[in-house]
């Protein structure tokens, strides 16, 4: 297994101090899918790398999405053929490169009718082949009653039968991170909570940014050969620091989720739900969670939390109780939580936000200023390849000798994806090490870090009190924690049970269970003081209420809501 890299709260002032003296090939700012993507690609290429991030990796839209390595299936009725094929063949490729990332889950689509039936054959059959999918993997169809044993809760009522394709499901945060960490282990140079305040310029060219750390509320100026603005919902308003006078490009939706108890539905796969307003929505299990989503409206305010509504949250209880037939349907009470990240999206006039293409752009200002918006998780690598191109024709045009490249992005593993092919019989292996700890913790471990599980069992082979989960009814032990902190420059509450753990999601208690715990351990790894310690909690515990009480849900919850997007 390769090497862990030093992503400490030590390691993290060291970069500020590094950032502070150097001038780099490319400083890229935003550290989301986008950012950390182009980071790993400059790095590979063997340039000299910066990555800076406001709030922590992750922190927007790359830890809110369906969190799903999409084939682009949807985009076929599109006619977006080119963004199908592109969409299809990545995701092979991060299955490669991150397996534990990229898991293959069954996708059943419930028909109610002869022509529904035919009409999704024809379009799985073209996507199977422009995808080139394996035979154990190739779409079928299934009847009614096929349908029903496969999902005994879907209503049968106009069932007229149904198909079954594969779709990956990954974490979406923890794709982002293990690019990060892979960036790092290539010689990339980065921080998170370290916000852009303004551009340095040299005779009106952009030449750096302006940077202040959160933490010593001091600013640092990183200098860099070229500046790649990759925030996503925020490129505009970093474009505008620069050239206030230039016009917005981006057109931001909002795509919301909700989780429920997955006992409450009981799905064995993915399932297609056909919302009111005839859209396709998802319902995912994922552990005790399962989640609903997404829609798909328009949003003006760029917020680090954007607001869902009881609309957001009925339209999707809604799509679910006509999708299953449950003894109880889902209500609020079944809300565990409800989030929602903003897609970036380009503006096209006289198009509904479901029409808007998915398409990423690159646009380079006057001043040089290399922006990129629009794009989809699932093809983040090529988006990186398309905009570090960019960047190296510019470091030639200004003579900039380039190295030679160190490996094709497409071949070099994430951090984490060295699992040998059998994520199994990896957790058979560390398993086998820590025998009493319990599978459900080690299974978890290698889901959420794949190869960089060996860590954390490494830790709990050393001092077995950080394998006993924090309380007895939970998977989260000291010694990822620990990991999070030393090797994932995890640096806050949030960090850790939101972005790394993912308990903020995927926990019925989103993660309040452990908070108070999970707190004192990092206050002997940062240091913090009681005071600093009580404040996490508190604000943790603000972001939970947050995301478990949408905005005005009625009194009643049978009113009539108006549809989607």
């Amino acid at each position: 297994m390769s090497s862990q890299a030093d992503l400490s709260i030590h390691a993290r002032r060291r970069n500020l101090h590094t950032m502070a003296n150097e001038i780099f090939d490319v400083v890229v700012v935003g550290g989301g899918v986008t950012g950390a993507g182009i980071a790993r690609d400059a790095a590979l290429r063997g340039l000299r790398v910066a990555l800076i991030e406001r709030r922590d990796f992750a922190a927007g839209t790359s830890s809110r999405s369906s969190k799903l390595i999409h084939g682009g299936l949807r985009y076929l009725q599109q006619g977006d053929v080119g963004l199908v094929r592109e969409s299809a063949t990545e995701r092979y490729v991060v299955r490669r490169l991150a397996p534990h990332l990229a898991q293959p889950v069954p996708m059943l689509f419930p028909l109610g009718n002869r022509r529904e039936y035919a009409k999704l054959s024809v379009g799985l059959w073209t996507f199977d082949r422009l995808a080139s999918v394996s035979d154990e993997e190739r779409h079928r169809l299934v009847t009614a009653e096929e349908a029903l044993e496969i999902e005994p809760r879907l209503s049968s009522d106009e069932l007229y039968g149904g198909a079954v394709h594969y779709e990956y499901v990954t974490d979406d945060a923890r794709l982002v991170i293990e690019i990060v960490k892979s960036a790092v282990g290539l010689g990339a140079v980065v921080a998170n909570h370290l916000e852009v305040v303004r551009f340095l310029t040299v005779e009106d060219k952009v030449v750096g940014v302006e940077a202040r750390d959160e933490y010593s509320d001091t600013e640092v100026a990183v200098r860099g050969r070229v500046v790649v603005n990759a925030t996503g919902p925020w490129v505009d308003y970093v474009r505008l620091l620069g050239e206030p006078d230039s016009g917005a490009r981006l057109r931001l939706t909002k795509g919301v989720h909700i989780g429920v108890p997955s006992e409450r539905v009981g799905l064995s796969g993915i399932v297609v739900m056909n919302a009111r307003d005839k859209r396709g929505v998802f319902a995912i299990p994922r552990g005790p969670v399962t989640y609903l989503g997404t829609t798909d409206t328009d949003y003006a305010e760029m917020d680090d939390y954007p607001r869902v509504t009881w609309d957001d949250v009925e339209y999707l209880l809604d799509a679910a109780n006509r999708t299953f037939d449950l003894e109880k349907p889902l209500g609020a009470a079944d809300v565990v939580n409800a989030w929602a990240g903003l897609r970036p999206l380009l503006h096209q006039e006289g198009k509904k936000p479901t029409e808007l293409s998915r398409q990423d752009e690159v646009m380079v200002s006057d001043g040089g200023l290399v922006s990129i918006a629009g794009g989809k998780l699932t093809t983040f690598r090529r988006m990186a390849e398309r905009v570090t191109d960019m960047v190296c024709a510019r470091l030639a045009e200004v003579g900039q000798t380039l190295p030679p490249p160190v490996a094709l992005s497409d071949q070099h593993p994430l951090s984490g994806g060295e699992t040998g092919g059998n994520l199994a019989a990896f957790e058979d292996y560390l398993a086998s090490r820590v025998r009493d700890v319990k599978r459900d913790i080690i299974a978890r471990l290698v889901g959420l870090y794949g190869s960089n599980a060996t860590a954390i069992v490494d830790d709990m082979e050393r001092d077995p009190e950080s394998a006993r989960p924090y309380v007895h009814d939970s998977l989260l032990t000291p010694a990822e924690v620990r990991y999070n902190v030393r090797h994932e420059m995890a640096t806050t509450l949030q960090d850790v049970l939101e972005r790394r753990t993912r308990l903020l999601l995927w926990d019925l208690e989103c993660g309040l269970s452990v908070a108070e715990r999970v707190s004192a351990t990092l206050a002997e790894l940062l240091g913090w003081d009681e005071v600093r310690r009580q404040r996490e909690v508190e604000e943790y515990a603000d972001l939970v209420e947050w995301i478990r009480n949408p905005q005005g849900v009625p009194e009643s919850e049978e009113e009539p809501q108006a549809a989607n997007g």
